[in-house]
C-alpha cells in the first residue's frame, strides 16, 4: 500500500510527535494524528506553519521528505536525511567518480526515454502528432549535445494543450497543476535516491549549483508524462485554481501500477528499481538504467 501524502495548506498548524505518530494541532486543538510508517511525504504550502524538533528528527529517521512549497506549488526546500543506506560512503564515491562518457550515455538513455513517453502521451490524443514527435528520439546522441530534448519539448507543449498554452513554472491554472503533480513525483523519487545511498545533488544531465536535486530531476524526466496526461484529461476543469479534488487526483499517481519485467509493480517500487540500476551502473561502469518498457499506456 502506498503511503499517505500529508498536505499542509492552511496557516497556523503545528506539527509535532507522540512516539511514532505525527500529530497536527491548531490553536491547541488536535486536528489529526498519523502513524509515521504510513506517510510517504509531507508537503507544506502554508506560509505560517511551525514544527517541533522531534518532528524533524522523526521524519529524517523514517526517510520521509518534508517539502516546503511556494504559492505556485513549486518546491523551494526539501528536508531529507544525510544517510539513507548502509553502503552510503561507497556508493557516493562511485557516483562522484562516474566518468563523463558514462554520464553522457546515461543522459542519452534518459532523454530518449522521455521523448518516447512524451510521444506516447501525445499519441493518446493525436496519433499523427505522437508519431512525428517520436522521430526525434533517434536524433539524440550521447550527452544530447544538440539539445534534441528542447526541440521535443517545444513540439510537445505546443500540441498537448491549447495553442495559447505556455509551460511557465510561475503561472497559475494548468501550470500550477503540473507543478503540484511533479512535486509529488519528485518527493517520492528523492526518497528513493537517498534510500539508495546516492547524493541527490550529483546529477547526470542536470548541473546547477543552486539545485540540490539534480539527480532527482534527471531520473524524473521519463515519468513526467504521467502528470501531463492526467492534467490534459482535466484540461478544462483544472484551468483555474488548484483544488483539493485536483490535489487528491494528482496524489493518486503514486498508486499507479506499471508493467516492469512482466509484472505489475507500483510506482514507488519502480523508482527504487531505477535508482538501484543506476547504483549498479556507477559500481560496474557499464549497464543501463531500468525503466518500465511503457510508462504511458497507449
Amino acid at each position: 500500500m502506498t503511503g499517505q501524502i500529508i498536505d499542509i495548506m492552511e496557516d497556523g498548524y503545528f506539527l509535532h510527535t507522540e512516539r511514532d505518530w505525527l500529530v497536527i494541532t491548531k490553536s491547541a486543538k488536535n486536528i489529526g494524528k498519523v502513524f509515521f510508517g504510513d506517510i510517504e511525504c509531507i508537503l507544506v504550502h502554508a506560509k505560517y506553519a511551525t514544527y517541533s524538533h522531534s518532528f524533524i528528527l522523526k521524519a529524517a529517521e523514517r526517510n520521509i521528505p518534508v517539502v516546503i512549497c511556494n504559492e505556485k506549488h513549486q518546491p523551494t526546500s526539501t528536508l531529507l536525511p544525510l544517510f539513507g543506506h548502509h553502503s552510503h560512503a561507497g556508493r557516493i564515491q562511485a557516483q562522484a567518480l562516474a566518468s563523463k562518457p558514462t554520464k553522457k550515455r546515461l543522459w542519452r538513455q534518459i532523454v530518449r526515454k522521455k521523448i518516447e513517453e512524451q510521444a506516447r502521451t501525445l499519441g493518446k490524443f493525436n496519433i499523427e502528432k505522437g508519431k512525428a514527435l517520436l522521430k526525434l528520439k533517434s536524433l539524440v546522441i550521447e550527452g544530447d549535445v544538440s539539445n534534441v530534448e528542447a526541440r521535443a519539448a517545444r513540439y510537445y507543449w505546443a500540441n498537448l494543450f491549447t495553442k495559447d498554452f505556455r509551460r511557465e513554472r510561475e503561472q497559475a491554472g494548468l501550470n500550477a497543476h503540473l507543478n503540484y503533480g511533479y512535486t509529488i513525483l519528485r518527493s517520492a523519487l528523492a526518497r528513493s535516491v537517498v534510500a539508495g545511498g546516492l547524493v541527490p545533488a550529483l546529477g547526470v544531465g542536470h548541473h546547477n549549483a543552486r539545485n540540490n536535486f539534480c539527480l532527482v530531476d534527471d531520473l524524473i524526466e521519463p515519468f513526467r508524462p504521467l502528470v501531463d496526461t492526467i492534467v490534459k484529461q482535466n484540461e478544462f476543469q483544472w484551468n483555474t485554481e488548484l483544488t483539493s479534488d485536483a490535489k487528491s487526483a494528482l496524489a493518486g499517481l503514486l498508486e499507479i501500477k506499471l508493467n516492469l519485467e512482466n509484472e505489475k509493480t507500483d510506482l514507488l517500487r519502480i523508482f527504487g528499481v531505477t535508482v538501484n540500476s543506476l547504483v549498479n551502473v556507477y559500481a560496474n561502469k557499464t549497464g543501463k538504467l531500468i525503466f518500465p518498457k511503457k510508462i504511458m499506456a497507449t
